[in-house]
């Protein structure tokens, strides 16, 4: 073998050792992209959670009114806002009423836009089907045209309500399966499970000292494809006085990586962080609340 012949093997094999190299490199790169959460995916997450918020808490206010009167044989109503639901709805909402064997029907009405007291601007419809079973309750809600800030809400939630859990307080299982498109055109689905704990302002009927304990479960689906799923780690505290989640973690995990979002100390605050499996944390500034 000539020398001139061995050199070009010796070129070959270590241009062919350089590609596959670099071919690896590439897809180590690629995995690392594809598993790497983005400060735009995280808000987004926390995102169509403050709006699954929003909507429960429309929910929990009509709850206040109309668990005392679920199975009572009144005849059908249609109602505006009476004395004794201003206190929780906002007085641009239309509120009707139907009587079935078992429950109600309420249709909550914002017409084309209605401030809530945290903020949000609502539009649309919900429509509540109470049921009660025993010393429980249990509704299904739907959505007609809904908007929160500009973002569409579409699916159903499912609830069921213990009075007194193992704790002696009320708590509630939200089963979800929503989809939200965004003001700028993507989208998200989200589906799970959520359990609320009330932990304090059971006893009043005012929701202003509301203490809520939220644990749980679910998924999300993005406009690409993309799927994150979400775990409870500390249980997430919610104030009804404060928009945004105050203390608690979830774990957010993408494809092989997981993060933590950590929601703070108990102060009312914008604020939180995202910490990867590597340790390295990152400070998020959640949306604004709109005045």
């Amino acid at each position: 073998m000539t020398e001139r012949l061995i050199k070009r093997i010796s070129l070959f094999l270590s241009l062919l050792g350089f590609f596959a190299l670099a071919s690896c490199e590439s897809n180590e790169d690629l995995e690392m992209d594809a598993n790497t959460l983005t400060t735009e995916e995280a808000l987004q997450v926390v995102l169509v959670d403050d709006i699954s918020a929003d909507v429960a808490n429309i929910i929990e206010d009509d709850a206040v009114l109309e668990e005392s009167y679920v199975g009572k044989s009144d005849a059908t109503t249609s109602i505006f806002m009476s004395s004794r639901t201003k206190g929780n709805h906002p007085n641009c909402l239309r509120r009707t009423v139907q009587d079935t064997t078992n429950g109600r029907i309420v249709t909550l009405d914002f017409g084309e836009g209605c401030s809530g007291k945290n903020g949000s601007v609502f539009s649309g419809k919900i429509i509540i089907s109470y049921v009660k079973a025993d010393a429980s309750f249990s509704k299904t809600i739907t959505f007609e045209n809904f908007f929160v800030d500009e973002n569409a809400v579409e699916g159903r939630k499912t609830i069921s309500k213990i009075r007194e859990n193992t704790n002696g307080n009320p708590e509630r299982t939200h089963e979800v399966a929503i989809r939200v498109t965004f003001a700028t055109g993507e989208t998200m689905v989200k589906q799970g499970k959520r359990v609320k704990e009330k932990v304090y302002g059971a006893e009043t009927p005012e929701r202003g000292d509301d203490v809520v304990l939220i644990t749980g479960d679910w998924e999300t689906k993005q406009s690409d494809g993309s799927i994150k799923s979400v775990a409870v780690v500390k249980a997430l505290k919610r104030e009804y006085a404060c928009r945004y989640i105050v203390s608690g973690t979830l774990d957010v995990t993408k494809g092989t990586a997981t993060y933590t979002v950590d929601f703070g100390d108990g102060s009312c605050d914008n604020t939180a962080t995202i910490t990867d499996a590597s340790g390295r944390v990152k400070e998020i500034t959640l949306r604004k609340k709109k005045k």
